[in-house]
Formats: C-alpha cells, structure tokens, sequence
C-alpha cells in the first residue's frame, strides 16, 4: 500500500505508526510546504515532496497522484484549511480512503471515505503498548535473575492441571532457558480430563505428580495459575522458598514470594506468559503457541467469559502461530464406551428444579467423567445451572456449572459442602471433593437427596438476598 501525508509538521509519530502497519512492499510518501522540514525528513531517508499546496490549491489536489489503493493521510494545524483540502479531495479523488489527523470533531465530507483519528489516541494505542513492554521486559529480566544460579527448578501447578495452568508451565520453562530436566512441571494430582490428558500427549508435555515434601528438594519454586492458600493447608510449609506466583486468580492473603504477577481482570494465566514472552521477542514455536492459545480458549469459554482486552490481543497474537489441527484433536478426545452408558443412566434419572439439572453418575471409572457431564447438561433447553456428582476412589465428587445467573457457582459449593471436603470454584464452574466417610456420617447414604436439598436451598436463599437488595 502507498501512504501519501501532507502534513505541516514532522509528525514523528507517524512514522511510529507507518512502520507498524506498513510492509517491505509499502511506500510513504510526504508532502510539506516547509523547507526546513523538506530537509529533515530527507536526512532521514524518507521520502519527501515540497510543495506549496496551499497557494494554488484546487490545481494541486486536481493533479494530485492518488491511487484507489492509497491511504491519504492529512495533518493541517489550521482546521479552515483542513476543511477546504478535504473537500477538495471529495471533489478530484471521490471515496478516497483517507485518515484525518485532528484532535477536535470535524464534519467531513460524504464523497470522501475519511476516518478522523485524533493524535492522543495514536499515543495511547501506539505508545503505550510499547511502553508496557518495555517494563514487561524489566519484569522479565528479574524473574529470569532469581533462577540464574539455581540448578533444579519447580513448577507448580494446581492438583487437577488444566490447559491453561500446563501452557503457563511450559511457557515459564521457556521463558527462564531451562529444559524439563532441570525445570519439572509437576502437581500434587494428577491430570484427568480426556482434552486435558489428550493435549500433553499431543504436545509431548510432561507433569509428574509430587508430594508436598517434595518440594524442599528443589532450589527453586514458581507456581504458575495457582497461589500458595490453594495447595498448602499450613501456609508455613515451604512458604520462604516460594520464589515467583504468577495468577489470574483473585489474590489470596497469608503468603509471601520474591516475585508476585496477579492480574485478577485476565482470563488467563497463558496471557500473562504471552506478554511476557512477547516482550523480549521470544520466538515462540507452534508447540508453544499451541500450548497457550488453548490455554486461553479452555479458561475464557473461546473468549466468551471473564475476558480481558489483554486476552484478546493474545489470543490473535497467538492463533497464526498455533497448530489448528492438533487444536481439533485436543478438542475432541476419544470418548469411552462406559461414559456413554454412565450419561445414557444419568440422563434417564435427572431432576430439574427451579432451572436446576441434579443428576448423580454412581461410580465412575475416570474422575473427569463428571465435570465432563456437567458441561453437556447445560446444552438442555431451560437448564441454566447443572449440578452432577460421582463417586470415584472413596470420594463424592461434585461438579457444577452455570451460563451466569444469580450466584456464584464456587461461593455456593464453598457454603454447602466446604466443612467436609474441599469445595469452591470459580462464579461459573465449581466443585466438592468429600471423602464419603464423612459425608455419611453427616447426612448418612442419602446423597442425591441431600445434595440437592442443599444447593437449591443455599440458591433460593441467594436469589432471595440479590432479589430484595435490588428491591432496596
């Protein structure tokens, strides 16, 4: 594309700008009435017209070489000027694609396919950017000091890893120079969802499941979509050699690390180790673009949920780098004959109260059989949130799911069942892990019932709280 500018200053952030938008097959060309600027923007090797547009001016615009493809680009101080060089380019070069530099609002005319852009905004979404970067950069470089001296390192994600807690992993890997033999991805679980299994076999990723004592083996320690509070029931144990926690998560008090990089308003942890890599030009392979596009896509629903412009610009970032067809398999994981009989037995027994689907799959043979029944549940006309359980090696598992009305589905999982096991989640996806022990001797063998009676009690209490604060 050709970029014609006539302008009466230097504009150096047009140069800024052209160089990003521009090509090696792109020419910029300037027009300016002003010697001393002729000189300066040839000194600098760009291509420069002097010309005393505004004297004879309908000539000028009249002989004025645009092509359909060119960008016109117009930066007048003087904004009398700026109306009758527009309207002389509506009249000789009709629908010309045309940006007009101008901080104030202009009417321009219907003959010309003009833009106005205003010089602050070129700052903020030229500039700033850059800028960023350049303490991204500076953050870098010290996470990248801290590990320097140490030989065997420890990245730690959470107990049931998911896609975008092992792309952030390997991202971090990457990004400190270290290989999975010195660097380990590992958790204190262990994978189980068929996408989650199918993307480390698909991308040849490694995590090994560890025990908390573990961890002091290791010089060097960075949890990555995870905090401390999350995996340690004593915030003592290994706390002063946490070296870097880097989230997406809300931030959650009683711990301490050399390096913390919460960003709560990102969809995804793999976004901030884009940035990251971004910053100081890492050559990110499709292996590793792959890795962290579905770690993004999995935690944001497909940019559909708690999504961040940040997410955005990594996901488009990211998505020409990345292997669509490995993406695909990931995607659609093989799904074993006894799943289906488990859906096909819980389909015939659900129960829909009040927009809510209960349904109970007994014993199953994989955990992620669960969770995995609760995202197809919300597929049913008129079911809004989804509440599944299972029984797996001595645990009652509870999955739940919602499109986002009233609640959040991890505060209520939390109050109904977080004194027995472990229980919470995010507003749109939970889950309860309770030994059956003590759900038994709780409630004794009535687990359908009483699950139910519990979540759409703490519901119905919510809605009725959310209904009257609205009221007041």
């Amino acid at each position: 594309m050709d970029y014609i500018i006539l302008c009466q200053d230097e504009l150096p952030y047009f140069l800024l700008l052209l160089k990003t938008l521009s090509s090696k097959r792109d020419t910029i060309h300037f027009i300016v009435d002003n010697q001393a600027i002729y000189e300066r923007l040839l000194s600098q090797g760009v291509s420069a017209q002097l010309s005393s547009f505004t004297v004879d001016r309908d000539k000028f615009f009249k002989n004025l070489q645009l092509k359909p493809d060119s960008c016109f680009i117009v930066s007048v101080k003087n904004q009398a000027l700026l109306s009758t060089i527009l309207k002389l380019v509506a009249r000789y070069h009709p629908y010309q694609p045309t940006l007009v530099i101008e901080e104030n609002d202009l009417a321009l005319p219907e003959q010309l396919s003009a833009k106005i852009v205003r010089p602050s905004s070129i700052f903020t979404d030229l500039c700033l950017p850059r800028i960023e970067q350049a303490f991204t950069k500076r953050h870098v470089q010290q996470i990248r000091e801290l590990f320097t001296d140490k030989d065997k390192i420890l990245l730690l994600i959470q107990s049931d890893p998911d896609p975008d807690a092992i792309a952030s992993a390997l991202a971090f890997r990457h990004l400190i120079g270290r290989n999975r033999s010195t660097a380990h991805i590992a958790s204190f679980g262990e994978v189980t969802r068929p996408e989650n299994l199918a993307m480390l076999r698909l991308l040849d990723i490694q995590v090994e499941k560890i025990t908390p004592e573990v961890i002091r083996k290791y010089d060097g320690l960075c949890m990555l979509d995870v905090q401390p509070p999350h995996l340690f029931t004593n915030l003592t144990q290994g706390i002063n050699m946490i070296d870097v926690v880097i989230d997406h998560h809300p931030e959650k008090p009683g711990y301490q690390a050399k390096i913390k990089d919460i960003k709560a308003t990102y969809g995804a942890t793999s976004t901030i180790l884009t940035e990251y890599l971004r910053a100081v030009d890492f050559n990110i392979s499709q292996r590793l673009a792959t890795a962290l596009l579905y770690g993004i896509k999995s935690d944001t629903l497909l940019l559909g949920r708690g999504v961040d412009p940040a997410d955005i610009e990594a996901f488009s970032y990211l998505y020409p780098l990345a292997n669509t067809n490995i993406l695909r398999r990931i995607e659609r994981p093989e799904v074993h004959p006894e799943d289906i009989d488990s859906f096909s037995n819980a389909l015939k027994k659900r129960k829909i109260i009040k927009n809510i689907l209960f349904s109970h799959l007994g014993r199953v043979r994989r955990e992620d059989v669960i969770p995995h029944f609760a995202d197809f549940s919300l597929q049913i006309e008129g079911v809004e949130w989804s509440v599944v359980s299972g029984i797996f090696r001595g645990n009652l598992i509870i999955s739940v799911r919602n499109v986002g009305y009233v609640r959040s589905a991890g505060v209520i999982m939390k109050n109904a069942f977080g004194q027995l096991g472990s229980a919470g989640g995010h507003s749109h996806m939970a889950k309860a892990v309770i030994p059956l022990n003590n759900f038994y001797k709780r409630f004794g063998d009535r687990r359908e019932s009483t699950i139910r009676d519990r979540i759409v009690d703490i519901f119905l209490a919510g809605f009725e709280e959310t209904t009257k604060e609205q009221e007041d």
